[in-house]
């Protein structure tokens, strides 16, 4: 007798014998599950149990209300997507239009333009305004040297009259970008109030606000004194500073102007010793208009507005004069 096949493959029959039963593959033989094999129990119905009794006895009624559900469900999750998608789209046209420039207000009555009524209403925000030209090769600067040292006076220009660390009083930040040879020097100008000249401290935290503007131009040339050969840069600006007045002051009354001109000077670096190669403040001047004499001498800048005459008045800040106009000559003293 032929031994049985244990890969499960079929043997032909031989067409001379008579069918016999099948074989019964042995891989996986079959288990009674253990309920049917241990006294019987009280089977208890489950949640789901009793869900598939009720869905047999409510077979059409459940299933038309589940399509209506379900569709009801599609409508409302379809205009939330539209809605969601529809913000989507004002988004992205808000962020990708451009914001004009929020004009500072007062914080005393109804909001309102400071800048208003003055010239410095159409000057430009921020750290926007300090535009430097074009470089190009000046002397033996390449065109790279020079728009290094035009960085570098951007940068002073912005901490030392915009930025706040030095509206609180703080020069460090300044300093750090002038030659090091150059920062004890300067340094030494925040203790006699002298820096009035190139740089900006507020003198009440409570009173100025956010949203300084200017207007200026720079020019730059090669030049050299002593030996040493000089990239300089000069730089004129009128700088407008917004401070909080009730609603009764006149235009204008809340803006202190800020005019300077100062010469910056970076060396060449072959001409000079590690140290003093960087930036330096060759001079500077500055008035202003419509600032508190008491404040502009201890070394801070406030508008006057808030002095009172004999007569408890408020005073107005007065003719600026050709103080905004950079195509006149700048007033040659500050008023106080």
């Amino acid at each position: 007798m032929a031994d049985t096949p244990t890969t499960g493959e079929r043997t032909p029959p031989d067409p001379g014998e008579s069918p016999g039963p099948a074989p019964v593959a042995e891989i996986n033989p079959v288990q009674l599950p253990d309920w049917m094999r241990s006294p019987e129990v009280e089977h208890q119905p489950t949640g789901l149990d009793r869900l598939r009794f009720l869905s047999a006895r409510h077979n059409g009624p459940l299933l038309i209300g589940f399509g209506l559900a379900l569709a009801l469900l599609v409508i409302i999750g379809g205009a939330v997507l539209i809605g969601q998608v529809a913000d989507g789209v004002r988004a992205s046209a808000a962020e990708g239009a451009t914001p004009s420039p929020t004009p500072p207000v007062s914080r005393v009555g109804d909001p309102r333009d400071l800048f208003a009524g003055t010239p410095a209403a159409s000057f430009t925000p921020g750290e926007e305004s300090v535009r430097m030209p074009a470089a190009k090769a000046t002397g033996p600067f390449t065109a790279n040297e020079v728009r290094a040292a035009l960085e570098s006076v951007r940068k002073a220009l912005v901490e030392s009259r915009l930025d706040t660390s030095m509206f609180l009083g703080d020069p460090e930040p300044f300093l750090a970008l002038l030659a090091p040879d150059a920062r004890e020097q300067r340094r030494a100008d925040f203790s006699d109030g002298s820096f009035l000249r190139y740089a900006t401290r507020m003198g009440s935290q409570s009173e100025w606000e956010p949203g300084a503007r200017a207007a200026g131009r720079v020019s730059f040339r090669a030049t050299e004194e002593e030996g040493i050969r000089l990239l300089e840069v000069s730089t004129e600006f009128v700088w407008a500073y917004p401070f909080d007045v009730d609603l009764r002051a006149p235009a204008g009354a809340g803006v202190v102007a800020v005019r300077d001109r100062v010469v910056w000077q970076v060396p060449y670096p072959e001409d000079t010793q590690a140290s003093s190669r960087g930036l330096w403040i060759a001079s500077a001047t500055a008035v202003t208009w419509n600032a508190d004499c008491a404040q502009l001498r201890a070394g801070w800048i406030q508008e006057q507005y808030w002095m009172a005459d004999l007569h408890g008045k408020r005073l107005p800040a007065g003719d600026p004069g050709t103080i905004f106009d950079l195509d006149a000559p700048a007033p040659s003293t500050t008023r106080c």
